[in-house]
């Protein structure tokens, strides 16, 4: 491979094949250090089209950038959106302050409309993935009267560039499909939209500036069945998916246990398929994104895990992998359970517990911490300050850490210090992923 030179690089190979070494760069770290090391090379590496070639070349999800929380309580004023960037000595911290300096919008007031007094009228955040925000807000009905917290407003938004894009409506011929929905999202919505992971499609010079495409799911739960559509972008159309009849959705399974809106509000993602995990009956319902088809599977729990204490995630080598700890801790140590669920031999698939983590916090008041997101390989706890049990805090702002444990490590490390409001019930966290804005692309 030929060497470029740092010093006057346009001296030594012409652009073209500058270009065409730097995309063989393996990531957009290796890609900033290039960009630092002469003006030349960052006026390339930055630019839109580059970034497009480097990105289907390359799939990157990025670092990890912080924790976005989004809040149904407002006590205290704590309720709403938040970023919460990465701290020093996190790898990332610099590029974190960055982004949540000024370069990004996590207030989302570029959406319009949203301002009003009434709550419902607010748009809350649904989702988020690949850098882009699912958002949704109660629809006002043509007549007046009750806004509709089933078939409502949706926007798909990126906070870095301020883009965004209106989703229109479920076509009546679909919406006729649903009937007698539960509650999710805190009772507060009648469904439960989400965004499916970004295409890795792979793009040349002559498309290299078109607009990137995105999918998003709607889902209701009926008493007999689930009714799910998905929305492509590139078509502007919905469409409905196969789904299982005659899944039968209890408002609460059992008094001794969650309520299902637990199951529900708590989706998982691993290797193109989607989960939601029912650990009471050992019934996964799962979306393969490929078949664009819902089915559900009988997978036994060693043991009976509250919802809240699971995390599905992907494994290296193709594996679906799974965090889980019980409700109490009986020798004073807190610990995670890592397993992997085994198809092998034909069997029915069942869960293979991998390793035992110990964790760096007592238990004496009891569970010092929880669950509360996963992504690209790796689990966030938040750790509540003074070792408060977390579900005794749910209806307070509240002071914690948060912390990151990488599935190929299984090291523990600090993330940042957060401030929130609300509890494991009541509180939506997402790991975020991403680039300094200099080498970011708007994702909308």
């Amino acid at each position: 491979m030929a060497v470029l030179s740092v010093d006057e690089p346009s001296r030594e190979i012409p652009e073209e094949i500058a270009d065409d070494i730097l995309l063989r760069l393996p990531s957009r770290a290796a890609l900033a250090r290039a960009a630092a090391s002469s003006a030349g090379f960052g006026a390339l590496v930055t630019s839109p089209r580059f970034l497009r070639r480097h990105r289907a070349r390359h799939p990157d999800p990025g670092v990890l950038l912080g924790a976005f929380t989004f809040s149904l309580c407002d006590y205290d004023g704590g309720g709403g959106a938040a970023f919460h960037p990465a701290e020093p000595p996190f790898p990332s911290a610099a590029a974190a302050r960055a982004v949540a300096a000024a370069a990004a919008d996590f207030s989302f007031g570029f959406l319009p409309g949203g301002d009003g007094a009434d709550e419902k009228s607010r748009w809350m955040v649904r989702d988020q993935r690949d850098g882009r925000f699912l958002l949704d807000r109660a629809a006002a009905p043509a007549g007046g009267g009750d806004r509709d917290t089933l078939f409502t407003e949706l926007a798909v938004c990126d906070p870095l560039s301020r883009r965004y894009a209106l989703l229109p409506p479920i076509p009546a011929d679909l919406a006729a499909a649903v009937v007698s929905p539960l509650t999710v999202f805190g009772g507060r919505r009648r469904s439960e939209p989400f965004l499916l992971p970004a295409a890795a499609a792979v793009v040349d010079d002559s498309d290299a500036d078109a607009e990137p495409s995105f999918t998003v799911i709607w889902t209701a739960r009926c008493p007999r069945k689930v009714v799910a559509f998905a929305f492509s972008s590139l078509d502007g159309r919905w469409r409905a998916l196969p789904s299982p009849e005659c899944y039968v959705w209890r408002r609460r399974r059992s008094p001794f246990s969650c309520p299902i809106h637990a199951v529900w509000n708590r989706r998982h993602y691993a290797h193109g398929r989607f989960y939601w995990v029912d650990c009471l009956t050992n019934r996964w319902l799962v979306l393969d994104v490929a078949a664009m088809e819902l089915t559900v599977e009988e997978i036994p729990s060693p043991v009976g895990y509250w919802e809240e204490h699971v995390a599905v995630m992907e494994a290296p080598g193709g594996k679906v992998g799974v965090f889980a700890h019980d409700f109490y801790h009986a020798d004073g140590k807190a610990k995670l359970c890592y397993y992997t669920i085994d198809h092998d031999d034909g069997e029915a698939p069942r869960w293979k517990l991998e390793r035992t983590i110990v964790l760096p916090w007592p238990v004496d008041c009891g569970q010092p911490f929880c669950v509360r997101g996963v992504a690209n390989e790796c689990l966030i706890l938040e750790v509540s300050d003074g070792g408060t049990p977390a579900f005794l805090s749910s209806h307070r702002v509240r002071d914690v850490e948060l912390f990151k444990i990488d599935i190929k490590s299984f090291q523990v490390e600090r993330v940042c210090r957060a401030r929130c409001a609300g509890g494991t019930a009541g509180e939506y966290c997402w790991p975020y992923f991403g680039f300094p804005p200099s080498l970011s692309l708007p994702t909308v």
